[in-house]
């Protein structure tokens, strides 16, 4: 008896619960009609729209390594840090599994003419971050690790597909200079 008490009282909480987080979203509120001039936009909306949603940005940075004489560099891996990473001596905090999994997913390589291309979505930020690290060992030369901050101009983003929450795209073309170790 004590089992289906529970079970009803469960599914009514659930029931209730859904029908008032349905129902929030959507507004009742009628907009007060006014004699000042409104913006075109604006006129003749009846009803104040709500939306759930995270502003999205999509993000493309080209670019080219080169070391300290001006030759490009192979075999070198840029990442471009999330909102919120943190990094502390050359080394990005977190969970080490997890920062190992997103490092090893987010890599772009540099190709033979140091050359490489990141494409990413994700909150849109003041700036953006590149971690750029030598991973090859000895073969391309001895490269210090570098950190690379980008301000996110409006100049640099593209509107033309941006709608809803997707704010448009953020594209930039860098050279990157290593240090030699």
């Amino acid at each position: 008896m004590k089992v289906k008490y529970l079970k009803l009282k469960n599914w009514l909480l659930v029931s209730l619960m859904s029908a008032l987080g349905l129902s929030s979203c959507h507004c009742h509120k009628q907009l007060e009609k006014t004699e000042e001039p409104v913006a075109p936009e604006v006129k003749d909306r009846g009803e104040m729209k709500l939306m759930y949603g995270v502003p999205t940005m999509n993000f493309m940075i080209r670019g080219q390594v080169k070391d300290a004489q001006g030759k490009p560099v192979k075999d070198i891996r840029v990442n471009m840090l999330e909102r919120g990473m943190e990094v502390k001596d050359g080394e990005l905090q977190g969970d080490p599994e997890r920062v190992k999994a997103w490092l090893e997913r987010s890599a772009a390589i540099t190709d033979k003419n140091g050359r490489f291309l990141i494409e990413n979505s994700g909150t849109p930020q003041e700036q953006v971050r590149l971690m750029v690290r030598d991973v090859d060992g000895k073969e391309n030369g001895l490269h210090k690790d570098r950190m690379v901050e980008m301000p996110v101009l409006p100049i640099n983003v593209d509107r033309t597909n941006a709608g809803g929450w997707n704010q448009g795209t953020f594209s930039k073309d860098i050279e990157i200079k290593l240090e030699d170790k």
